[in-house]
């Protein structure tokens, strides 16, 4: 996924961030298309057959079930 450098600085801006030259937005951009890479891959990934931790009791009292 590609930003322009425009719509990157409004978003800047916008969440009170720094000015950013164009030689630092080159510096930056890599690293914010690889976490939106990773992001991406996140939502890709087939979960449905994996129980949520939320689901799961702990022990009371920190004795096992052994």
């Amino acid at each position: 996924m590609t930003i322009s450098d425009d719509t990157l600085k409004r978003m800047i801006a916008e969440y009170g961030g720094f000015e950013l030259s164009d030689a630092e937005l080159e510096l930056v951009r890599p690293e914010l298309e690889n976490y939106l890479t990773e992001l991406q891959n996140l939502r890709d990934l087939d979960l449905s057959s994996v129980t949520s931790a939320r689901l799961l009791r702990a022990a009371e009292g920190g004795e096992t079930d052994a």
